[in-house]
């Protein structure tokens, strides 16, 4: 609202009132408010994934479809992967945030008169902090469409944990790619040990599906369509998505992991700026740390 009240234009306001907007016939009537509308809102997180392993999580994470069999897209440079990205309803990314104010960087550097001193050391403390933590930041776009369903977009009515249960697409794949130093276990053995069968023959009936899925296969063609998702849903509880096509460089199956990666929320230092609302042009590029 301070940008607005700069321009001389009337602020944002909180709905307190609501009314059912007419619609076409055979379809249910919307909510509009009295107030601003939310059309688009992100929410982000950091995670600390130690230093030089940012493209091998994020990597990792590439080899799962998350949600509603959401799809991920994971860039040449293995520095980020999203997870529908251009759809209406929401987006989820994962990339490296040294590398992405770097590269931020590298294109403000080429402007003149555009970065002050003072400003480019801190920016350049802050990368090697990214650097030397392995900052991977989490990120949720939440669309117009997805926000009218749920009533979401009625700003002043909703409150930030109105918001929560759609943010943990990422926690619930991360929370299936657990993982022990040089582990070596067959398939079979990593279902009964995850619990996601309950006997050696059902494991080893799903452990079969997934060598004629490792070797090219696509199950849609074999399998009936419940089958397909039994054993879709029985192997993700051990970070494997047969649902994805095969792809050896994100996955080891039989390795659980050759190097744990721990996950930890980032600790932001004492130094850190915290940007302000009327102030958050601490840095001189969109990327905010």
């Amino acid at each position: 609202n301070h940008v607005l009240s700069k321009y001389d234009l009337p602020p944002f306001t909180k709905n307190t009132r609501l009314f059912h907007r007419q619609t076409p016939d055979g379809k249910s009537s919307s909510l509009v408010g009295d107030g601003a509308e939310i059309t688009s809102i992100d929410f982000t997180v950091n995670h600390e994934v130690g230093q030089g392993k940012e493209a091998s999580f994020i990597r990792g994470m590439s080899s799962m479809q998350i949600g509603r069999a959401r799809k991920p897209k994971l860039y040449p440079n293995g520095m980020t992967c999203n997870w529908s990205e251009a759809s209406t309803w929401i987006m989820t990314k994962l990339y490296c945030k040294a590398y992405e104010l770097k590269e931020h960087l590298k294109k403000d550097k080429r402007k003149k008169d555009s970065v002050l001193p003072e400003q480019l050391d801190y920016i350049e403390k802050l990368i090697d902090y990214c650097e030397r933590q392995g900052v991977v930041r989490e990120e949720h776009s939440l669309r117009q469409t997805l926000l009218k369903r749920h009533d979401l977009h009625l700003y002043g009515l909703v409150t930030e944990e109105d918001f929560y249960k759609h943010l943990n697409d990422i926690e619930n794949a991360m929370n299936t790619l657990y993982v022990n130093h040089d582990e070596h276990q067959s398939i079979a053995h990593q279902l009964l040990s995850a619990g996601a069968v309950d006997t050696l023959r059902q494991a080893n009936t799903t452990m079969s599906y997934f060598t004629m899925w490792q070797h090219g296969t696509d199950l849609r063609d074999v399998l009936n369509k419940s089958q397909f998702y039994q054993h879709k849903a029985r192997l993700k509880q051990i970070g494997i998505d047969i649902g994805q096509k095969f792809d050896i460089s994100r996955m080891c199956p039989t390795l659980k992991r050759s190097e744990i990666i721990q996950v930890k929320p980032l600790r932001v230092p004492d130094w850190y700026q915290v940007p302000v609302v009327a102030q958050s042009n601490v840095l001189p590029f969109k990327a905010i740390a």
